[in-house]
């Protein structure tokens, strides 16, 4: 049967790598405290670090970072983000020099070996009082995290992640604990670290608070930064505001407050493809953390989710999508960005029209006045719905077309996101001409995200695409299998249909 027609494939670009699968699992001996400001949830930690009896390390090898296609990935790992940057005192700096020797493939990957060395290593900074926020000390603290990992010792690992991020975050509440000018680079070393943590987290609810704390913490520190930011954040709050207390806050509002092409508008682009940045904008506040400030947005639109709030979902990746704008970031991830937000509103008629079947059972006596208007209104839902996820597409496809040189930088090494956005949103054109009973147009941009797939290399497309044309074939021969939820009448239910 193809009642539903879904676009859970292309929604998947939010979660590619480790984003949404089923192993987010928090660490079950971690304790929850409070911190100084309401709403935080940290963890405390006994410092006495495990080494493992001597066994032979596999040498495997762990992808920290999610790879949420949005974005882009973060490109190096925690460690190198500290060390090469840093010089310890002779004392501690021996001990790494033999603790890098240990884990190299000159002594086989040691690990075992260099893990003792990084925990007397950091003994050693401990004694000469070392500041546990610097760099250089947390840095010896990540190390011995990636040693515990290639051990296969994850929960200890995971523990000193935990126990970094509520090192951090309540420094940063604690006022005079950090000097103003190392603000955003310790906001930037938080959300780094949070992001790793949550990879072990299945306690969803629990990651999905935490993420909220230290996203709005960092949201603070931006908009501490750039009061012009900070006055144009404000009044589109106060709108938000006077929108939901007069309206509710349903996707019928966000329909008048939202418009595709906006977003799209504010991009320039010179002729070989790239950004032009705006001089009358100063986008410095948002340095040096805009990666992991964007990352962690989409993992906290992938936990709502993940937690079927696709309201939150959706409000939060239309924000993402206009703040990645007004941050300057690189075209191809807005678009990207813009793409999977056409999916979400996507999964969001689904939901709606589970309801409509879920009401479609409802016996005929038991439809009152109140009843009609469910309805009426969840029709509308699902409308407005199917309208911006076709508007968010197609601003993109609009976009690349006027921008022909985005669609093929991976060509040339450079960012694919913009290809990928531009195969994406068509696809998603296709689905939802298919949803509609356009067979002629889903065929035809099903075919066209299937070759554009290819040609660009995202393989996470082409089968989704071969998916969607057998099913544009089946309902060719059988139109009625295509119904996704009846149409509800007043008086005059409409069974369900059957394959």
């Amino acid at each position: 049967m193809l009642r539903r027609i879904t676009l859970r494939n292309a929604a998947r670009s939010i979660e590619r790598g480790s984003l949404l699968r089923s192993s987010l699992r928090l660490n079950p001996n971690s304790v929850p405290v409070w911190g100084n400001n309401a709403g935080f949830i940290g963890n405390t930690f006994q410092r006495n670090y495990y080494i493992p009896p001597s066994q032979d390390a596999r040498n495997k090898r762990y992808n920290w970072i999610f790879g949420l296609g949005l974005i882009g990935s973060l490109s190096f790992g925690l460690w190198w983000f500290y060390y090469p940057h840093h010089n310890y005192p002779r004392s501690v700096s021996k001990l790494l020099r033999k603790a890098l020797w240990e884990e190299s493939d000159k002594k086989d990957f040691n690990y075992q070996g260099a893990l003792k060395y990084y925990i007397e290593a950091l003994d050693q900074c401990d004694k000469i009082e070392m500041d546990p926020l610097s760099d250089e000390y947390t840095g010896i603290q990540l190390k011995i995290a990636e040693m515990y990992e290639h051990l296969n010792f994850e929960k200890e690992a995971n523990s000193i992640y935990w126990e970094l991020v509520h090192r951090y975050y309540q420094a940063l509440n604690t006022p005079g604990k950090v000097l103003e000018d190392s603000r955003p680079h310790v906001v930037q070393k938080d959300l780094r670290v949070l992001i790793k943590a949550l990879e072990q987290n299945d306690d969803l609810m629990y990651g999905k608070k935490v993420l909220l704390a230290h996203l709005l913490l960092a949201q603070e520190e931006i908009l501490s930064r750039s009061p012009e930011l900070k006055k144009y954040f404000d009044s589109r709050k106060q709108d938000v505001i006077k929108s939901n207390e007069k309206n509710g806050h349903d996707i019928v509002v966000i329909k008048q407050k939202f418009d595709p092409d906006d977003f799209l508008k504010a991009i320039k682009v010179d002729e070989n493809g790239c950004m032009i940045l705006d001089i009358r904008k100063d986008s410095s506040a948002w340095e040096p953390l805009k990666e992991e400030f964007f990352t962690a947005r989409d993992l906290y639109t992938a936990y709502c989710l993940s937690t079927k709030d696709i309201l939150s979902a959706l409000g939060c990746k239309m924000t993402t999508v206009q703040w990645m704008v007004l941050a300057d970031m690189a075209p191809g991830q807005i678009l990207l960005s813009q793409a999977n937000l056409g999916s979400l509103l996507y999964l969001q008629t689904e939901q709606v029209e589970g309801q409509l079947f879920a009401l479609n059972q409802v016996p005929e006596d038991s439809r009152d006045d109140k009843f009609v208007e469910t309805v009426e209104q969840l029709k509308k839902q699902r409308e407005v719905c199917l309208d911006l996820a076709s508007r968010s597409y197609q601003s993109v496809v609009t976009f690349g077309k006027k921008n022909k040189k985005l669609r093929f930088q991976v060509n040339d090494l450079l960012d694919p996101s913009a290809s990928q956005a531009i195969a994406l949103s068509t696809y998603g054109m296709g689905v939802i001409s298919l949803h509609r009973g356009d067979f002629s147009k889903a065929e035809r941009l099903l075919n066209e995200s299937l070759s554009l797939a290819k040609e660009t290399d995202f393989q996470e497309l082409v089968n989704p695409s071969q998916v969607e044309l057998e099913k544009v074939a089946k309902a060719r021969a059988n139109p009625k299998i295509l119904e996704p939820f009846p149409v509800i009448a007043e008086k005059d239910p409409v069974k369900p249909t059957t394959a």
